[in-house]
């Protein structure tokens, strides 16, 4: 069966008593057409089922309608939940503006990659990244007007639009809540440690550690990737090399999970003998047994930030980085 004819500007025209130009200037966003010429316009447009057509309209107005989303990794980032949540947000603020996301994930490091190429292509409006480890395409990207923004704190770049989590604060309450309920001895599994967040979150570790008058004994920072295997492989070597460790924060709640299942394994009491806390507070943290502390971010609106950072610089606004706060959640585990 053939697909319905697509309604032309001719028959919303005949339906709605207006001429073709004023469809062409409704359907162009253009404000300055009689209101109630406006609304019959629409009101046509409604009944035919009309849908512009992104090809046309990118003709008319110079833009494609289409927003990267690039993550600076592989695809073994999907085992995290942080980043189907987080670009659920970036999502549905820009359909909401009536545009869509080309996701990507791949490494940015270099400016004559497959994803430098395609950003300066022209083909996309613009770019929102997450953990980038370097700001090497974001400099070059800046010098071609293309609108970015950046999730997580840029490493060098000024006067680019960013959105980041509290990620020093989080560190810090989660190591100061370890040591506050008896922990001696803590250690950190951070994240990809050439992101900023894993940066800051270490950071706050070890300013909880400065304020207890301490410093972390020498193998309790490792440095781990965000997964569930680094939490493995880490809690196994803390747990050979300092037996008396008794406290865990891992920078993600994937990896605390993978802490948790060594210390159950070798039979291990958590509370009891090891506290364990994450970050996130991802629906991992609350179905892991024991349920998990955890650092709570606020990942969709992590996400929705985002977006309204991007649909700004779009229209030409001004706009402001927006830093969201972080919250302890204390459950089981520590």
């Amino acid at each position: 069966m053939a697909a319905p004819a697509r309604p032309t500007y001719a028959v919303i025209a005949k339906t709605a008593g207006v001429s073709e130009a004023t469809v062409s200037r409704v359907l162009n966003g253009d404000d300055s057409v009689h209101p109630e010429r406006a609304r019959r316009v629409q009101e046509a447009v409604d009944k035919l089922g009309y849908k512009k057509n992104r090809v046309a309209s990118a003709l008319a107005s110079g833009r494609t309608g289409l927003i990267a989303v690039v993550i600076d990794d592989d695809l073994s980032v999907f085992a995290d939940p942080f980043y189907g949540t987080v670009t659920s947000g970036v999502s549905r603020i820009l359909m909401e503006n009536g545009l869509q996301t080309v996701l990507m994930v791949s490494p940015v490091g270099s400016l004559d990659g497959s994803v430098a190429h395609y950003l300066k292509s022209g083909e996309v409006d613009g770019a929102i990244f997450f953990a980038l480890h370097s700001d090497i395409l974001i400099n070059s990207l800046k010098k071609l007007g293309l609108p970015l923004v950046i999730t997580g704190t840029p490493h060098s770049s000024s006067d680019v639009a960013f959105v980041d989590t509290d990620n020093f604060g989080g560190g810090h309450s989660a190591t100061k809540h370890l040591m506050s309920n008896g922990a001696k001895k803590v250690a950190i599994i951070t994240g990809d440690i050439g992101t900023t967040a894993a940066k800051q979150r270490l950071d706050g570790y070890l300013q909880a550690y400065r304020e207890s008058g301490h410093v972390p004994a020498k193998g309790l920072i490792c440095e781990g990737d965000y997964s569930f295997e680094a939490g493995k492989a880490h809690c196994e070597k803390l747990l050979d090399a300092h037996p008396d460790v008794d406290g865990i924060f891992a920078s993600n709640d994937l990896m605390a999970l993978g802490a948790l299942t060594v210390l159950r394994d070798r039979g291990i009491a958590v509370p009891e003998q090891v506290r364990v806390v994450g970050f996130d507070d991802s629906l991992i943290a609350q179905t892991s047994a024991p349920a998990l502390t955890t650092i709570r971010q606020d990942v969709v609106a992590l996400g929705e930030a985002a977006g309204s950072l991007m649909i700004a610089q779009l229209n030409g606004q001004d706009w402001e980085p927006v830093i969201l706060p972080t919250e302890l959640v204390i459950r089981a585990s520590a």
